[in-house]
């Protein structure tokens, strides 16, 4: 086949934007490269400085560059500066969109996957070329401008990357499959803890994400917590991370890491004795889930999103009810403790995991090998039909 992967965000540049939590990123090099290795000619619609085995068709880097929105020439300040890039982004997106469409109407491609563009559904809807779509965010609260989008175009092909994701919204999208995302064969043994215990926590810093709570876990179990995050001015310098999480940083208790790349990775999650995942949002997916278990590390997470479709409670990790919410499996995890008393309990029975269970999991349910799998019989759905 001849595949355009559209991924024309500019959040994709590892050069620009290396130091940005992005998981899209990697996980469409991985799917470029895994098709390719599968035989398929691959046009890879993104950022000229990817590394990959595909085709890139690469964006106008001039748009990465410092222009300003002429109407804002007079303003100055935040405005001026969001405004010009948030015009710059959607320029860059828009360009490398029109350049997927113009190589499909000239017969080179046979289906494009938008991996993570939204600009594409209105070029799909004038065309009718076979176009897939992964969503990465929960679906969207009416109200607001992806609700609208999504419900202008429900009718296009969607790929959801867990059951419950579909469920995360009041939005009739036609679903063709469900493709779980995957890492790449793991190279490293499942790693025992080693050193001063700790737990691990990592996430852009914001209240969905759970931070909070795994400082609470931290203190009440008296364990060291590491935080590893993004060190870009929009995530340490809001008001959220400045005046709520700040105060209960300390050494020895509660530690900032920053940002962790993936050659510090394996380390930084493996050498855990668990990995804290207290979201408060019906998180899609939780890539940081199956990286942990990779390296032999249990979870611990509130029954969220994709949660119970990712951790085998009791095996992989514990399961934790957050409230009395009537969630699916909710009275029926392991641990029946709720909120953070079930939490801290998963934490002192942590032991019963086997670390090596944890890793073989992955193998089996969530390498690129299946996930690649899957989008090539997505593919062949759509373009039999």
């Amino acid at each position: 086949m001849k595949i355009g992967l559209l991924s024309p965000s500019i959040y994709m540049s590892p050069t620009r934007f290396g130091d940005m939590i992005f998981a899209p990123r990697e996980l469409a090099i991985w799917l470029a490269d895994g098709l390719v290795a599968r035989g398929h000619d691959v046009f890879f619609f993104t950022a000229p400085d990817i590394s990959t085995k595909a085709t890139i068709v690469a964006g106008d880097m001039r748009l990465m560059e410092d222009m300003q929105e002429e109407k804002l020439a007079s303003a100055s300040g935040e405005r001026m500066k969001w405004a010009s890039f948030y015009t710059r982004k959607r320029n860059y997106e828009l360009d490398l969109t029109e350049r997927a469409y113009a190589m499909a109407r000239a017969g080179k491609l046979d289906i494009i996957h938008s991996y993570h563009d939204t600009l594409a559904h209105f070029f799909d809807e004038l065309t009718g070329f076979p176009t897939i779509y992964t969503l990465h965010d929960p679906l969207p609260h009416p109200g607001t401008l992806p609700y609208w989008l999504l419900a202008k175009f429900k009718g296009h092909r969607y790929v959801s990357i867990s059951d419950a994701f579909r469920k995360s919204g009041n939005l009739s999208l036609h679903f063709v499959d469900t493709v779980y995302h995957g890492v790449p064969k793991v190279s490293v043994a499942a790693l025992k803890p080693i050193g001063t215990p700790y737990l691990t926590f990592m996430a852009r810093m914001v209240p969905e994400k759970g931070v909070m709570d795994a400082l609470t876990v931290a203190e009440q179990s008296k364990i060291l917590l590491q935080i590893a995050t993004s060190d870009r001015e929009e995530n340490t310098q809001s008001s959220f991370f400045q005046n709520v999480v700040t105060p209960r940083l300390s050494p020895g208790k509660a530690e900032l890491v920053g940002f962790m790349d993936a050659k510090g990775k394996d380390a930084f999650l493996g050498n855990a004795i668990a990995f804290l995942f207290p979201i408060h949002w019906e998180e899609p997916f939780g890539m940081v889930m199956i990286e942990a278990m990779a390296c032999g590390t249990p979870v611990i997470a509130y029954n969220r999103g994709s949660v119970s479709e990712i951790v085998r409670d009791g095996v992989t990790g514990f399961i934790i009810d957050e409230d009395e919410t009537q969630r699916p499996g909710a009275g029926s995890w392991v641990i029946k403790k709720r909120g953070i008393e079930g939490l801290v309990e998963a934490v002192k029975r942590i032991g019963e995991i086997d670390r090596d269970a944890c890793r073989r999991h992955v193998e089996e349910n969530f390498t690129v090998d299946r996930m690649v799998d899957g989008y090539i019989k997505v593919y062949q759905k759509v373009l039999q039909r």
